[in-house]
């Protein structure tokens, strides 16, 4: 009897570097990474009070290898690993890449790279990512701005409002009570956001665990750094003004996930919710120290696969379909600087 059985694996491994044998890998495409917003300053409209430090220029890798383990015949396999792109926190360039289809994803322009494949007659597939990134750190200077009305009809009042599956959840009772109790407590929406920042870093706990949906997060009681963005995210929601999660690799090893909301005429902001609770005497709120590369932005990307849903990427996603018998695959994954 045919049997066919379909595999999502979409979490950050908790080691920043595992090892993945002595094979070389040679890349077979060279492409520079353009795009994305300001190189040099997150600027948007009349400009952010900001200043902007280049923090670390060095060569990057990432690489997943996924070794198949079982007699069974694969269908069907998808392995995807993010790319990232020139944006406000940083420049990338001379990327080079192995084997697979560099796409798009059509909701806001993230970049990954993706191998699609009908077969795998080897045991095991290497997909990697080498390019230059030169980090940037960034401070805002919050006394030099004067808020303004949001252009609803632009991108990121479009883009970066709503609910996103079982993540974003603005119509939640939690989300809905907080909101309301904050926003009668400032003076504006950066007051509202410092207080949505304030509020979670010290009402969540740290605790260690996969990417967490909104609910998940309530009856836990806490999360990782994601976990911490994504009542962020939802806070900020609520009151209309535009936000996402950043999503990084440590340049040093490791995962980072921090919070951005978007005020109308000047860009994006960050602030970092886990960090605070972390650092409570910190100040991440308008901060960024330039250690990370931004591998995506928000959540649930559209890559054009069919029957595929991704909601989260920050390192690797594979899935796989097969008939006869049960068919297993084991992942290492790696990224570091060189």
């Amino acid at each position: 009897m045919r049997k066919i059985l379909f595999t999502l694996c979409l979490v950050a491994i908790p080691l920043c570097l595992i090892s993945c044998g002595d094979e070389e890998i040679t890349p077979t495409h060279d492409e520079v990474v353009q795009g994305g917003d300001s190189p040099t300053m997150p600027n948007q409209g009349d400009g952010l009070p900001v200043s902007v430090t280049e923090k670390t220029t060095c060569n990057y890798t990432t690489q997943a290898t996924f070794t198949k383990s079982g007699t069974g015949d694969i269908v069907r396999f998808v392995g995807i690993i993010p790319i990232p792109l020139t944006n406000e926190y940083q420049t990338v360039k001379n990327l080079t890449y192995s084997d697979g289809t560099l796409m798009e994803d059509a909701n806001y322009g993230n970049k990954a790279l993706v191998n699609e494949k009908s077969s795998f007659p080897s045991q095991t597939l290497t997909m990697q990512s080498n390019f230059e990134i030169t980090t940037k750190s960034v401070k805002v200077d919050f006394t030099k701005i004067t808020i303004k009305d949001y252009d609803k009809e632009g991108e990121p009042y479009r883009k970066y409002l709503g609910n996103r599956g079982e993540y974003i959840n603005t119509s939640h009772p939690f989300i809905v009570n907080k909101g309301n109790e904050l926003w009668e407590k400032s003076t504006d929406i950066i007051d509202y956001a410092r207080k949505c920042y304030e509020f979670t870093a010290s009402y969540f706990r740290y605790k260690n665990g996969s990417f967490r949906t909104l609910q998940q997060i309530l009856d836990d009681g806490g999360g990782e750094c994601g976990d911490f963005a994504t009542i962020v995210v939802n806070l900020l929601r609520y009151k209309g003004i535009p936000s996402r999660h950043i999503i990084c690799l440590k340049l040093e090893g490791g995962f980072h996930v921090w919070a951005d909301f978007y005020l109308e005429g000047y860009g994006w902001i960050p602030l970092d919710a886990q960090m605070k609770n972390a650092n409570p005497r910190g100040d991440y709120f308008g901060q960024y120290n330039g250690e990370c590369v931004v591998m995506a932005k928000d959540l649930i990307y559209d890559y054009n696969l069919t029957d595929i849903n991704i909601n989260f990427l920050q390192n690797y996603a594979y899935w796989y379909w097969y008939s006869g018998d049960v068919t297993r695959f084991y992942v290492q994954y790696t990224s570091y600087k060189s």
